[in-house]
């Protein structure tokens, strides 16, 4: 009887407890948004994160090249659909589909996709966008060494490659 009223008691706790959270408008949170603002303070990353759903949040922060002298606007996107983090340089390069200088920008990109370890360089022939990005798996849980592996990596690595496909993609 002790138990059967103390599992209630605990029920109801944790019922009342989410329907106050309701009440004041605290939404549901993806699963590691916490973790991932968490990091990034840790970091001395000034981010700016929003969740945009239950299950997905979206972070932002700049990195100042020193070798292009550009700063790049890297992106997080944390989705516990699929249990991804997908992280990205934004507007890394253009390259459109009808100019010139494309066939030897997208050969440069393949090879350098075969070099690199870790990332990828992505093209959208739709309008030309270059991405560098990389993806952490959160599958089994929220990795803190991989994240501040790909955060620390994926800034300079981008400024390391820019000035040699701006070159090749005439953008000098």
């Amino acid at each position: 009887m002790r138990l059967v009223i103390s599992i209630a008691l605990t029920a109801c706790i944790g019922l009342c407890a989410s329907s106050a959270a309701a009440q004041q408008g605290d939404a549901p949170r993806p699963r590691y948004l916490a973790a991932i603002q968490a990091e990034l303070e840790a970091m001395q990353i000034p981010a700016a994160c929003e969740a945009e759903s239950a299950t997905r949040a979206r972070c932002s922060y700049r990195h100042q090249g020193r070798t292009s002298q550009r700063e790049l606007q890297i992106h997080l996107v944390y989705s516990d659909e699929t249990d991804t983090i997908y992280f990205y340089v934004d507007h890394y390069l253009e390259a459109p589909p009808d100019a010139e200088t494309t066939p030897a920008v997208l050969r440069r990109l393949m090879e350098l996709n075969w070099q690199m370890l870790i990332g990828k360089l992505e093209w959208d022939p739709s309008d030309g966008e270059v991405r560098l990005a990389m993806v952490a798996n959160t599958d089994s849980n929220f990795d803190r060494r991989t994240f501040r592996s790909i955060v620390r990596t994926l800034g300079p690595l981008a400024d390391r490659y820019l000035p040699e496909l701006e070159r090749l993609g005439g953008e000098e």
